[in-house]
């Protein structure tokens, strides 16, 4: 098999995986997305005809051969992403720059052909959940001597995150942030319950009593009252919004998980995992306190904004969305995500924005590369104005960080007990099977859970039996 056919059969199956996640636009209801928006958009999204998405290029000096950069950060996050450029740009006159940013199903077209063909960039940014298919594919080279000859070590990073990006004893990657899921308290909501909005469920137990106090129908009616509407509901407990960080984050509190740690076993179908499922099916339809599950979930921010749901769970990115809504922000309070294990143990689910060179890039592109990395990773604090947790623990504790509220409880619950994603070759093509198997157990009132799971932890098993 040809080293192209390789890379361009990887081009179709990244192309397809994530123009199906869509994570570089703002959510309809205007939240910032920032980099990771939810799968959710698609499905609610007008029918006909679209642009073609094209890059956003950004010059700065001139020259005949500027260093390259290509990254899919055209949110909300963008806009914060320019002006760190800029600021580099004024500060460094003589160095001679072109920024692409790319929505992130293009950047995946691009990026692999551009490699293929000789013609890569000499830095690029995706996420750390890719890196381990990029590096299996020979997409990208060893950033080992980054953190050799910078001051950088990789001590400064969170050390989940790069064990996830190391790939037999090479860190292929050097991270930009932190991102992912929070807990956002509408305190009203709970207020309005007659509840106190500082005292939160312990458990899953606590959490089912707790949360048929907080969800009423259109008629004002809780779950366990007669006459209850589960079709017309006007306040959920919590929502389900983008399930492919709900769920790694379900599973891991109550002791699952879709492969084990050695890469070697599907978990899918463990007594723990199928019951994180079952849990989060009753809540839907037996207890009625989270909205039914559906493909292409809608994102919750309409639902929110009108004080429909009291627990959230949502990006880190979700910051911008506050921003632009003070009057939303102010009854809102960020918060470690709440534990629905039987036992309160904790998990969430982050990623990251890393920094990657590209197979194919000489000496002087890396150097170069290398200068801009260390420019953005010390001036992370400014990047945490777009919600994002910057990468550096020094950064993190820094004042102006540690005052964006949602942005420091993000940067101590990831460090507390962040988990990253399956770091495997294959990751999209498990990540497809059990948000296959998922989707089946949750699709219905009637599912059958326990097949749903077996089924996809079958097909994940023979991706991990291929040698």
């Amino acid at each position: 098999m040809s080293r192209k056919f390789v890379v361009l059969t990887l081009l179709l199956i990244i192309a397809m995986a994530f123009s199906a996640c869509a994570p570089s636009t703002v959510p309809a209801e205007g939240g910032a997305a920032a980099g990771e928006a939810s799968a959710q958009e698609a499905a609610t999204a007008p029918e006909g005809p679209t642009a073609e998405p094209t890059p956003v290029v950004n010059a700065f000096g001139k020259c005949d051969d500027p260093m390259r950069l290509w990254h899919g950060l055209t949110g909300s996050d963008g806009a914060v992403f320019a002006e760190m450029l800029t600021q580099f740009a004024g500060e460094n006159p003589d160095f001679c720059m072109e920024s692409q940013g790319i929505p992130w199903d293009l950047f995946f077209q691009k990026y692999p052909t551009a490699v293929a063909a000789g013609t890569p960039p000499d830095l690029v940014i995706f996420h750390a959940a890719e890196v381990q298919q990029m590096a299996a594919e020979g997409l990208m080279q060893s950033m080992e001597d980054f953190f050799e000859t910078s001051t950088i070590g990789k001590d400064q990073f969170n050390d989940v995150l790069i064990k996830q990006i190391t790939v037999d004893g090479e860190t292929m990657a050097v991270p930009f942030d932190n991102h992912g899921w929070l807990l956002w308290v509408n305190e009203k909501v709970i207020e309005d319950a007659g509840l106190d909005p500082a005292v939160l469920p312990a458990n899953g137990a606590e959490f089912i009593d707790w949360a048929q106090k907080v969800t009423t129908d259109v008629n004002g009616l809780h779950p366990n009252e007669e006459g209850f509407d589960p079709d017309n509901v006007a306040v959920y407990a919590t929502y389900m919004t983008w399930p492919r960080y709900t769920i790694p984050t379900i599973l891991w509190q109550f002791g699952g998980g879709v492969v084990s740690e050695d890469l070697t076993t599907a978990t899918l179908d463990s007594p723990e995992s199928i019951a994180a499922i079952q849990y989060l099916h009753d809540l839907m339809y037996k207890y009625h306190v989270m909205n039914r599950y559906q493909p292409g979930v809608p994102f919750g921010g309409e639902q929110y904004e009108n004080n429909g749901i009291a627990l959230w769970w949502e990006g880190t990115w979700t910051g911008g969305y506050m921003r632009d809504r003070p009057e939303v922000a102010a009854i809102t309070r960020p918060d470690f995500i709440n534990s629905y294990a039987p036992d309160g143990n904790q998990a969430v689910k982050f990623d990251s924005h890393i920094f990657s060179i590209p197979t194919g890039v000489d000496a002087d592109g890396r150097e170069q590369a290398y200068t801009l990395i260390r420019f953005l990773l010390e001036n992370g604090a400014y990047w945490a104005t777009s919600g994002q947790v910057p990468a550096l623990k020094s950064v993190q504790e820094l004042p102006e960080v540690q005052a964006i509220e949602s942005v420091a409880k993000a940067a101590e619950q990831f460090n507390l007990f962040g988990r990253t994603d399956t770091s495997h070759k294959s990751f999209i093509e498990i990540q497809t099977a059990w948000e296959t198997a998922v989707g089946n157990a949750l699709a219905t009132e009637d599912a059958d859970i326990v097949k749903a799971l077996t089924d996809g932890n079958v097909a994940i098993q023979a991706i991990l039996d291929r040698p």
